[in-house]
């Protein structure tokens, strides 16, 4: 075919790119994206929207600019608003903008990126979407919607999805030497994803391997939400979680709904409303916790949202090789260090690997019951050593194989395109 067959994984914390491979038989090559990020690969799925002029930045360029300038409109996880039809239009410069519209500003310097690396036309993408956008079935018709005419807004010809564990499944499957069961379990940051799949060597050449599917699901459990536990247990008592101010003639606490936005950062700006301005610059002046308040309002107003879940990030990575780690923190006169023990965090976790472990369930119970032959494990989450342990004491150690966490998604996407029929969507579960 002539052209460039692309596969994108469109993260909700980072996109990956891989090209189809120039034969059926070699492996999809992954695209250097974004040459000014740590790791080339990994596109950081957020827009800068700065100040006044008509520039709009994403990835490593939209991060350092909003790092170095502060104001503008920085904007994260976008993907997660797909499947809300409560989202329909947002405000930026005075202007309505669509949630397809936010998206393509991701996706068409990806593809500008790729026509001037290979000096051709992108003739056919392979998008990645969760197993299950939202279990409503209009909301995840919804998501999947929006996604494909973002791509073609972003100025990709005829997009295809296919669900995210189908692909990393795929990319798996080119190490198979026999016939497999495989369990694919993909973490991404907004979602988790299982899929029940028979792969290797006597099925990979069919170009529709939608019958090789026994079942897949998925729920919205993903790397936020660990992140999220962290600042829960650990932090939220810094920002006035819990604390009391004076009201009329008795003291009361502060409205748990305020606190709990530290849970989402992006939901953090919502605190910036005026009338809730005002109120908690009233609890500022007879609350017990005078310096916790300050920095939840100094969090809003400042909009460090983003800064303080880099740093519970960076401590999250640190637990999955260390038994503690510390989220420091210092910024516009907020400064704390706080120490996290790994089995604390764990216990924090506990609820959010039984979700986990009830949609394994489910999928393995759509198929019958049967036992998978291997459990494939990819996305960050998998690097979580407790998330790891889970699946190696319910399959066994000789049955967990892993691939690069970030990248083995858009590998798989990849390689789909590269295929001379359409792989089809994988049908989905029921959530």
């Amino acid at each position: 075919m002539s052209g460039i067959a692309v596969g994108i994984d469109f993260g909700t914390s980072n996109t990956t790119i891989a090209l189809a491979p120039a034969d059926r038989e070699g492996p999809a090559r992954i695209f250097e994206v974004d040459p000014e990020a740590e790791d080339p690969r990994l596109l950081r799925s957020v827009l800068f929207f700065p100040g006044e002029c008509t520039e709009i930045l994403a990835g490593a360029p939209a991060i350092s600019r909003y790092l170095g300038e502060g104001g503008g409109r920085l904007l994260l996880s976008v993907k997660t608003f797909l499947s809300s039809p409560l989202f329909r239009v947002t405000e930026i410069r005075r202007q309505p903008w669509t949630l397809e519209r936010l998206v393509a500003e991701i996706l068409r310097p990806v593809r500008e990126r790729i026509e001037r690396a290979c000096g051709d036309k992108v003739t056919r993408l392979v998008l990645g979407r969760p197993a299950v956008f939202s279990p409503d079935p209009e909301e995840d018709a919804l998501a999947s919607g929006r996604l494909l005419r973002a791509a073609e807004c972003a100025g990709f010809p005829r997009p295809e999805l296919i669900i995210e564990p189908f692909a990393a499944a795929l990319e798996f499957e080119a190490s198979l030497t026999r016939d497999t069961l495989v369990l694919v379990a993909d973490f991404g940051a907004g979602t988790s994803d299982f899929t029940l799949m028979r792969l290797g060597p006597s099925r990979r050449d069919h170009p529709d391997r939608r019958g090789d599917v026994l079942a897949s699901t998925g729920l919205r459990v993903g790397g936020d939400r660990f992140d999220a536990a962290i600042v829960e247990h650990r932090l939220m008592p810094l920002f006035g979680h819990r604390s009391t101010f004076k009201s009329l003639t008795f003291r009361q606490p502060i409205p748990v709904w305020i606190t709990r936005k530290l849970l989402a950062w992006h939901e953090l700006s919502l605190l910036c409303e005026r009338s809730t301005m005002t109120f908690l610059e009233r609890v500022l002046k007879s609350s017990d916790a005078p310096e916790a308040v300050q920095n939840l309002i100094t969090l809003a107003e400042e909009n460090l949202g983003f800064h303080l879940y880099r740093a519970v990030e960076a401590a999250k990575r640190t637990l999955s090789s260390a038994t503690s780690a510390t989220v420091a923190f210092h910024q516009s006169g907020i400064d704390f260090e706080e120490r996290v023990k790994r089995e604390d965090f764990d216990a924090w976790t506990q609820p959010l690997r039984q979700e986990l472990g009830e949609a394994v369930d489910r999928v393995l119970s759509q198929a019958g019951g049967v036992t998978p032959d291997a459990v494939f494990l990819t996305g960050g989450t998998s690097r979580v050593p407790s998330v790891r342990r889970m699946f190696v004491e319910r399959f066994g150690e000789s049955r967990i194989c892993e691939a690069d966490a970030f990248t083995s998604v858009a590998a798989g996407l990849g390689r789909a395109a590269g295929l001379a029929g359409r792989p089809g969507e994988a049908p989905r579960g029921s959530g």
